[in-house]
């Protein structure tokens, strides 16, 4: 068999790699925003039901040459792999170097695919061969994506039908008459379209299902072997309506196909993220014009000359017995191979993983994991709130922390008023949650060292030298706002000098605002280094240190002749920690002499912008339990750190690593991200029986200061939110997830953020849902009065009615409120259906009254093992359940909710639109006849859910497509609910 020619570039078959590298670029642009639109999405399926058959089948073609399998070809996709491959995984997180990154499966299949094509060639029928085994294997779900094995096998077909396609044969059909054969494959063209319309609805191909994940059920055998039909028509049409010519750009294209399928990915996945809020149309025309951008930048001769030099370099380390001198493809080479090594060896130490080194790079390490809003997250349902926690909560001593009080240079200068500096409205918003606190503190950290000495300079990281110097205003404005005691025991202590120091001594006590942490010599230090407060009947001994001082060489602070100054606790091992350590534990011992009921302790320390604790943190923090500290409430990070509960020695012990600045401007380091902390102490047994946080938000309108917000404002503040953009609130979210993620270890959506996010020892405790205002009409409603006759009331539905998606808040939560005395139930399951229910009516609890909204996933799903697949036998269904909790001892009466109205872009559903919306509404008319029929009653509330979502962005309400948020939407779903319904 002839190979084919490779002296002369062939046009015709550049023009084929061209078209399909620019389809890739542009599919790959629009993949990640499938679930705006169902335009986007069917143009992506549209793509991905030929291209990437095509680009096997023409790789297939040119890997004849003994030269496509030779070591050097080999071994240069291997590196390609390697390099790439790795520098993508090591950007977007991976878990293994054996688990490709998005395109890069290619290169390795290529791999399988040249090794092997030449022998199994030989035998006869292989390609009847390999289509068994590509349908064969989707039933296999061991065979995945590790090494890109079911790819390999599955998309083996097309390069195998490519590899047998012999030159003569090829070019026999190029120099035919373009004319007659591009209008035999338009035709082709055409009917492959029809083909795949009708094989898109019948079957609902997944992105999964076109990239040759395995079947999720037995019907996919069958929508493979059609999509394979569709696919070669695709090709067969692509081959006779390619003209043998150059043509401008996409002979280019494809001329330099390798290099821009290796480069394009990252800047297909940047693109998504910043076109995703455009109408359906926008986002193809700017995808289909960024593809055209990227080939042609990424495919230039230039580049493509650099890049081959680089990869041939990497190549020759392994095939050159010349000694060659250190160069760019020995340092890459090196590179990548580190980041394995280092990896490797930091796994093993406190389980730090290769995704921390891919923040570190992006200069992201400090970020919790909450870009990603669009990424799976773990369905969380997160422990109630009982009414006895909530009373012992409401009754508690709560002391109320803010962290960092900070004034940058654009604070200062902001609040500036022609006549003086005024700070009141950066504690506007924040000021009722900290002057509500029994006892509120603040890290005052900075100098007030007067006009004179200039205010603060450098708004960080902008090339000015850092020091601070704040107004005396900004401090009457921290105690208007409710501080009770602040810390001045920080780092920029002595940013003016001993004077400055001195002076901010001076005027806190001027102004009457309580302080520990800094004084005014050794006589005063020895005093009042253990700051004794009795604040109602509770004895506090507060112990404050930082780490040192940015003016300062340390050592003059610890025991050098400005060791009055401030206390110190620095470092985790040698002579001098030893010597700190030994002062802290005199502190200590001085604190438990004066008998107080807690010892608070306030340590300035810990990595800048990071979210975790570093090693001096907890070495320190370590000190203080083991000392008898009861609450550690630690700050100078200026990001969000963890807030936990422990038991330490049999006593409970709370930790705020870091609450985050107050309020603060430098965005790209969250320093719009930070929360107020609440510890929660009994007031009889003086013991610390839970916390809280406040998450906040900073904002500032263009004339104005920054502001802390509590982020329920955000959502709840009518009057704010006409100051805030959209921008805003979607800064906002992203620092609510941050803050949740990091404290609680799961991010949560901002609309279902409540005033004060409440844990204990074990963890988050969810408020119950509020915020219903019941109307006389509601009064009336079906729901309500059935509710009022039945002691014990049993919900039973989907994951609406488990609150699945929102934390555990089920969609009737609100209505609670107005029925203290009533026993109420929920036995619900997410992803469930009816049958789900019928085999398990045995487990659900015996009550008077049911209210069943089942049905949804029946329409959704269409799975015929456990869906209802046609209305009457959804009805058939319901009648069953219905009989079946008729049977219980207690029951009266049943009430059934319509199947919940869902939104266009459900990810779960193989339906269109327009054919899920009629099947729900058939399903609705169904369950509505036979309520009617057996006097059973029926709530249809999808008419008022929809009537408020067709005026409201979705957001509002819901969290995805179907789900309700665990305050608006459970509020909206609620009322939808109460007003919608008709009598027995």
């Amino acid at each position: 068999m002839s190979s084919p020619a490779t002296k002369q570039r062939s046009a015709y078959w550049d023009n084929i790699k061209g078209l399909l590298m620019l389809l890739t670029v542009f599919a790959h642009i629009l993949y990640q925003l499938q679930d705006k639109s169902s335009a986007v999405n069917a143009t992506v399926d549209c793509i991905y039901m030929f291209h990437m058959p095509a680009f096997v089948f023409v790789s297939g073609y040119f890997g004849k040459s003994e030269r496509s399998r030779s070591f050097q070809s080999i071994l240069k996709l291997i590196m390609l792999y390697y390099i790439f491959n790795s520098i993508t995984g090591f950007i977007y997180g991976f878990t293994s170097l054996l688990e490709p990154m998005y395109s890069y499966w290619y290169l390795i299949a290529l791999i399988a695919w040249r090794l092997t094509a030449h022998r199994i060639a030989k035998f006869k029928e292989i390609n009847l061969i390999l289509f068994v085994v590509g349908l064969f294997a989707g039933f296999y779900p061991t065979i995945d994506n590790h090494f890109a094995a079911a790819r390999i096998l599955c998309f083996y077909p097309y390069y195998m039908c490519g590899y047998l396609l012999s030159q003569e044969k090829s070019e026999e059909l190029i120099h035919k008459k373009y004319l007659s054969r591009a209008a035999i494959g338009l035709a082709t063209v055409a009917g492959a379209l029809l083909l795949s319309v009708g094989a898109y609805l019948y079957f609902g191909y997944t992105d999964g299902a076109l990239t040759m994940e395995g079947y999720d059920e037995p019907m996919g055998a069958f929508g493979r072997l059609v999509l394979y039909l569709i696919s070669f028509l695709a090709i067969w049409a692509l081959r006779r309506i390619t003209p043998d010519r150059n043509i401008p750009l996409l002979t280019k294209f494809g001329q330099n196909s390798l290099w821009i399928f290796i480069l394009h990915r990252p800047f297909t996945l940047l693109l998504s993220k910043y076109i995703d809020k455009l109408s359906p149309v926008l986002m193809i025309v700017i995808a289909l014009a960024a593809a055209v951008v990227f080939c042609l930048v990424l495919g230039n001769d230039l580049l493509v000359k650099y890049m081959d030099k680089l990869i041939d370099g990497c190549t020759a380390i392994f095939t050159s017995e010349e000694k060659k001198k250190f160069d760019l493809s020995r340092l890459v080479v090196l590179g990548v191979s580190l980041f394995f090594i280092v990896n490797i060896v930091l796994e093993s130490y406190d389980g730090v993983k290769f995704d921390d080194l891919k923040k570190l790079f992006k200069g992201e390490y400090t970020e919790a994991n909450t870009e990603n809003e669009n990424d799976a997250e773990t369905d969380v349902l997160y422990p109630i709130m009982d009414a006895g926690q909530q009373a012992r909560f409401d009754n508690a001593f709560r002391i109320t922390f803010s962290g960092d009080l900070i004034l940058l240079e654009d604070q200062v200068k902001r609040a500036y008023n022609g006549e003086g500096y005024d700070f009141t409205d950066v504690f506007s918003y924040a000021e009722p949650y900290i002057s509500s606190a029994d006892y509120a503190i603040g890290v005052f950290e900075g100098p007030m060292a007067g006009e004179d000495a200039g205010f603060s300079t450098s708004n960080f990281d902008d090339g000015k030298e850092l020091y601070l110097n704040f107004p005396d205003s900004f401090a009457e404005s921290v105690k208007a706002a409710g501080f009770d005691l602040v810390t001045t025991a920080n780092n920029h202590v002595l940013d003016k000098g001993k004077d400055g120091a001195l002076r901010t001594l001076d005027v806190l006590d001027e102004i009457g605002l309580d302080h520990t942490g800094s004084y005014r010599n050794a006589d005063e230090k020895q005093k009042m280094h253990v700051k004794l407060v009795t604040c109602q009947g509770i004895r506090i001994a507060v112990l404050s240190y930082t780490y040192g001082s940015n003016s300062t060489d340390i050592s003059r602070l610890a025991e050098g002749d400005l060791s009055y100054v401030t206390s110190v606790i620095s470092g985790t091992s040698g002579a001098q920690f030893e010597h700190l350590k030994s002062q802290v534990e005199q502190d200590f011992a001085e604190a438990k002499a004066l008998s107080p009921d807690l010892i608070v302790v306030l340590p300035h320390l810990g990595t800048q912008f990071s979210n975790d604790p570093d090693e001096e943190q907890e070495t320190w923090f370590g000190i203080f339990k083991e000392n008898g500290a009861d609450i550690i409430l630690g700050d100078h990070p200026h990001v969000v750190e963890p807030a936990l509960i422990e038991d330490y020695n049999g006593r409970k012990v709370f930790t705020a690593y870091c609450p985050g600045n107050f309020a603060n401007l430098y965005r790209e380091n969250q320093g719009d991200t930070s929360m107020l902390v609440d510890v929660y102490i009994d007031r009889d047994t003086r013991e610390v029986i839970g916390g809280g946080i406040v998450p906040l938000y900073t904002y500032a309108k263009a004339e104005g200061n920054y502001r802390a917000v509590p982020i329920y404002d955000v959502v709840n503040n009518d009057q704010l939110r006409e100051e805030l953009s959209t921008d805003d609130i979607a800064r906002a979210d992203k620092a609510n997830r941050i803050i949740t993620n990091t404290v609680f270890g799961h991010p949560m959506d901002i609309n279902s953020v409540t005033e004060r996010l409440y844990f204990n020892e074990n963890g988050f405790l969810r408020s119950k849902a509020t915020g219903l205002s019941l109307t006389d009409e509601m009064k009336k409603g079906l729901l309500y009065t059935s509710m009022e006759q039945a002691k014990t009331i049993c919900f039973v539905g989907d994951s609406v009615t488990e609150g699945t998606k929102n934390g555990g808040c089920p969609w009737y939560e609100p209505i609670e409120a107005y029925f203290p005395d009533k026993t109420i139930l929920n036995y619900s399951k997410g992803g469930c259906t009816v049958s789900y229910m019928i085999d398990r009516a045995g487990e659900i609890p015996d009550a008077e009254l049911y209210v069943v909204a089942l049905g949804t996933n029946d329409v959704r799903y269409r799975d015929d093992s456990t869906c209802a697949m046609t209305e009457e036998a959804y009805a058939a269904r319901i009648d069953e359940l219905k009989n079946l909790l008729a049977a219980k001892p207690s029951y009266a009466k049943a009430i059934f909710i319509a199947p919940w109205y869902s939104t266009d872009g459900d990810p779960f559903c193989s339906l269109l639109y327009s054919q899920k919306t009629e099947l729900n509404e058939a399903y609705s008319a169904a369950l509505e006849r036979y309520c009617s029929e057996h006097g059973v009653g029926y709530i249809n509330a999808n008419p008022a859910i929809v009537e408020t979502l067709s005026t409201t962005p979705d957001r509002r309400y819901l969290l995805d497509h179907i789900h309700p948020n665990a305050s608006s939407g459970v509020v909206m779903y609620s009322q939808a609910v109460l007003l919608s319904g008709q009598s027995q």
